[in-house]
């Protein structure tokens, strides 16, 4: 059994500003959520957890972790894309710095970068290898309970990598920050904490 959690909402998260690689502390309703979250699994038998260094992330594992009684493991191939020069920048910021770099990134999102960061083609290739050498027994029958706790971007490549997701559903399926996948050996599920 595999659960992927989103950190919680940050503060650039409301301001809608890319984070990346850059980091932004979790909001109010941020930290209910990584709560939230820490709550579904408590019960869950979690065996490892894995997460990205980034704070938002690490600060969300810290909260599942006290639940669940084990340590997090940071691992870098869980960061987000990065973004390069437009971490940090909204939309109509980063259409003020690079003019019609946006529309062009749109016409093929898989393969474009924005200056100097990466694509979905980059991510994809960046944890198909952690999902390889950290996941491969979480989908079997008896495998362990594994949680990975990281970001909307590079957590819908890791689902879609290992539930075959085309290119089309791993850049459109987001992840609410209140939101988990499931993935066992009988499909994927997203949960929404908020309903649970």
């Amino acid at each position: 059994m595999l659960y992927v959690v989103r950190h919680g909402q940050t503060e650039w998260n409301i301001a809608k500003r890319f984070q990346g690689q850059q980091d932004s502390p979790l909001s109010n309703l941020g930290q209910r959520q990584a709560q939230a979250a820490a709550a579904f699994l408590r019960n869950a038998g979690i065996d490892q957890l894995y997460a990205s260094p980034l704070g938002r992330a690490w600060d969300t594992a810290e909260t599942i972790a006290r639940q669940v009684g084990k340590d997090r493991v940071s691992d870098d191939r869980l960061k987000e894309c990065g973004f390069g020069a437009c971490e940090g920048m909204t939309l109509a910021d980063i259409e003020e710095a690079f003019p019609g770099k946006t529309a062009w990134r749109e016409g093929d999102k898989w393969n474009r970068r924005y200056p100097d960061g990466e694509s979905y083609l980059d991510v994809v290739q960046r944890i198909s290898t952690f999902a390889e050498e950290k996941l491969s027994d979480a989908l079997r029958n008896d495998g362990p309970v594994i949680c990975v706790v990281a970001h909307d971007m590079v957590n819908r490549c890791l689902v879609g990598h290992l539930s075959n997701w085309s290119q089309a559903q791993i850049m459109t399926r987001r992840q609410g920050n209140d939101e988990v996948f499931v993935l066992s050996p009988q499909g994927t599920e997203r949960i929404m904490l908020s309903k649970v």
